[in-house]
This record gives C-alpha cells, structure tokens and sequence, in this order.
C-alpha cells in the first residue's frame, strides 16, 4: 500500500470531492444503474452538494489522499433512520476511485470512518448497499456488517433494492 492520508474534509477539498464522488461513484454503479442516470451524476453536482455538506453539516465529510492525490470521500453521522435509536452512527457514503481499489485502502478508510463513529459516541453502525452490488456487500460483511432484514426501494434511472447493514462498534455487545 501507497502512502495515504484520511482526514475531516476543508472547504477547500469541495472540487476534489466532487470529482472523486462521480467518478467512483459511475465505477462502483456501472452495470448496476443506466448509463444515461451515471451521466447526471456529475463533479460541479457532487461539489454543490459537499460545499453545503460542510457549511451546514450536520454530517462529518473525510476525505482520503493517496499518492498525494484525492481518492476517495466518505460521509458519516447519526443515523437517518427513524426505527434505530441515538446508538447507531451511519457511514452514509464512502466511494473510491477505481484505480486504488484492492489496495487495502478501502480497508483502512472504512476503519477509519467506525472509528471516528465509536469516537462520537455511537455503540453502532449502519449503512445501507445495492443488494446488486455484490462487491460492496462483501467488502462490508468482511467488516462485520450484517444485513438486519431492512429494506427499501429507490429509484437511480430504475428502480433498486438497498439493504441495511449494521454491527457493534463494540464487539462484546450486540447490535
């Protein structure tokens, strides 16, 4: 693994983010979402988002750097789910470019991101995945994560199955 570096996102990394958000974002979703639905989902939209993100919060915005350049961006908070209680955080996004996929860096981020979760006070953890996005599942039931039986249907250029996905930040309790 290459240098890296995880830090809290600046207002000043908002291009980056956007850049890095789409990119990863039509990598990870190729196949999955149409096409004409991954075009729309452009850097100068995603920058909006993550300039708004920052100045109003009330998620945390990291971003990860290697080799000196941004690759990846995760957001993380309380969760947004009504039926979980104050206990659960939720890594709400986390995307990395395509190119350090397999490198371990999502490894590190993704630890990362549950260890500034346990930090804030949370005892677990959410997230929600594609259920047709068998890489992303993986990856996060390698973490622990395990589907809890919630799911929901959205709508990205058709309409998708998302299951939720919790674990103890502590590993001697339940979820």
């Amino acid at each position: 693994m290459s240098p890296l570096k995880i830090r809290w996102a600046e207002p000043d990394d908002c291009t980056a983010l956007g850049r890095v958000h789409s990119e990863a974002y039509r990598s990870a979703y190729m196949g999955i979402m149409p096409e004409h639905y991954l075009r729309r989902n452009t850097a100068e939209n995603r920058e909006r988002y993550y300039r708004e993100a920052l100045e109003k919060g009330p998620e945390k915005v990291a971003i990860l750097i290697a080799n000196d350049q941004p690759a990846g961006v995760m957001v993380v908070g309380g969760s947004c789910d009504d039926d979980l209680d104050s206990s659960h955080g939720e890594i709400r996004s986390i995307y990395l470019m395509e190119g350090v996929w397999g490198n371990g860096y999502g490894t590190a981020f993704l630890g990362w991101g549950i260890e500034r979760l346990a930090e804030f006070g949370y005892r677990n953890a959410a997230l929600w995945v594609l259920e047709d996005n068998k890489r992303a599942r993986s990856f996060c039931e390698r973490f622990g994560f395990r589907k809890d039986g919630t799911h929901k249907t959205i709508t990205r250029g058709k309409e998708l199955v998302q299951s939720r996905y919790v674990t103890s930040l502590n590993p001697h309790n339940e979820v």
